[in-house]
C-alpha cells in the first residue's frame, strides 16, 4: 500500500477551531501547510487520539474532516447525494492511502445506505469524529432528513472497520448551487492521490513550517535596511588604534542587537499573519455551513408551503 496520509487542513482547522488547544499548540499546528498532505505515522495517531480525548465528542474532529472534502468544492457546486456515496472512496477526503480515503458505501435502496470506514489506524474513537463528518457531507449533499448512525460493526469492538447506517428522505440542491463536474477531481480514482505527499522537515512531529504566502502585509527580511558600514581604521597615526577597534566593535554589537530585534519582529507578525488566515478560513467555512444550513431550511419551509396550499 502507498504511503498514509493527513490533509494539513486538519491540522490547520483544530488550530482555530480545537477548545482546548494552549497557545503553544495552537501555534504549532497552525504551522502545518494546508495545501500539503502528511504522513499518517503511530505518533501522528496517538497525538490525535489524545486530542480527541482533549474534545468535546466529536464538535472539533467532525467540522475539520468535513471542512477538508467541502474546500475542494468550488463555491456554487455541490456534489449530489448520489455522486458522494458512488464515488465516496475517491472524493478528496481528510485521509487518504494507495486504496483510497478508507470509506465505501453500499446502496440499500432509495434512501438508505451503508457506509464503512477503514481510514486512519490507530486513531481510538475516530468512528465518532467521521460519523459527525458524514451527516455533514450528507446534508451538504442536498439530502433532506438525512440521518447517520453508528452500526453494530466498530473497530473498538476488534473489527477492521466500522459501518454507519445513513437514510434521507429525498433530495434538494442547496439554494443557489449547482451539481459539480466529478472529473474536476481528476475522475473518480485519480483524486484519491491528487499531489505527492509533503515530506516533514525533521524526524520530531513538529510540522514543516508554512511559507508565508506573498501578500501586501507579509514582511520579508530581504526588504530590511542594510546595515551601515562600519567605521574604517585609521592606520596613519592619528587616532589612538585601541580607540578605533572599541568604536567599531561597539558599533558592530549596536548593528547585530538592531537587527536581532528586527529580525525577531518580523518572526512574529509573519506568525501572526498565518494564525490570521487560519482564523479566515476557519470562519469561511463556518460562513459557507450556515449558508448551506439556510439554504435547506429555505427549501423546507417552501415545501411546507406547498403542502399546505396543496391541502387548502
Amino acid at each position: 500500500m502507498a504511503e498514509q496520509e493527513i490533509s494539513g487542513k486538519v491540522f490547520r482547522f483544530l488550530s482555530a477551531m480545537h477548545p482546548s488547544l494552549s497557545k503553544a499548540e495552537r501555534k504549532r499546528y497552525a504551522g502545518y501547510d494546508p495545501d500539503n498532505w502528511y504522513p499518517w505515522t503511530t505518533e501522528m495517531s496517538a497525538e490525535l487520539t489524545e486530542l480527541m480525548r482533549r474534545s468535546p465528542r466529536d464538535t472539533s474532529f467532525a467540522r475539520g474532516f468535513a471542512y477538508v472534502s467541502q474546500k475542494a468544492v468550488a463555491e456554487g457546486e455541490y456534489i449530489t447525494t448520489r455522486d458522494f456515496l458512488a464515488h465516496i472512496g475517491s472524493l478528496p477526503s481528510a485521509y487518504r492511502a494507495g486504496d483510497g480515503s478508507g470509506f465505501k458505501a453500499f446502496l440499500n435502496g432509495s434512501g438508505k445506505a451503508l457506509v464503512s470506514y477503514s481510514g486512519m489506524p490507530g486513531f481510538s474513537n475516530v468512528c465518532i469524529a467521521v460519523q459527525g463528518e458524514l451527516q455533514q457531507r450528507l446534508d451538504a449533499s442536498g439530502a433532506l432528513s438525512g440521518q447517520v448512525g453508528h452500526g453494530k460493526v466498530c473497530r473498538l469492538n476488534g473489527d477492521d472497520h466500522c459501518e454507519f447506517e445513513l437514510t434521507w428522505s429525498g433530495e434538494s440542491a442547496p439554494a443557489g448551487a449547482r451539481p459539480a463536474n466529478l472529473s474536476e477531481f481528476g475522475g473518480a480514482d485519480a483524486s484519491a492521490r491528487p499531489a505527492p505527499a509533503a515530506k516533514p522537515a525533521t524526524e520530531s512531529k513538529k510540522p514543516a513550517p508554512k511559507k508565508v504566502e506573498k501578500v501586501a502585509v507579509e514582511v520579508r527580511e530581504s526588504e530590511l535596511p542594510k546595515p551601515n558600514a562600519l567605521p574604517e581604521i585609521d592606520m596613519g597615526g592619528g587616532e589612538d588604534l585601541f580607540d578605533q577597534i572599541k568604536k567599531r566593535l561597539a558599533e558592530a554589537e549596536r548593528q547585530a542587537k538592531l537587527y536581532g530585534e528586527a529580525r525577531a519582529e518580523i518572526d512574529n507578525l509573519n506568525r501572526e499573519l498565518a494564525q490570521s488566515r487560519a482564523d479566515f478560513e476557519t470562519s469561511l467555512a463556518e460562513s459557507e455551513s450556515a449558508r448551506a444550513d439556510l439554504g435547506r431550511e429555505l427549501t423546507a419551509l417552501k415545501e411546507k408551503i406547498r403542502g399546505i396550499l396543496s391541502d387548502s
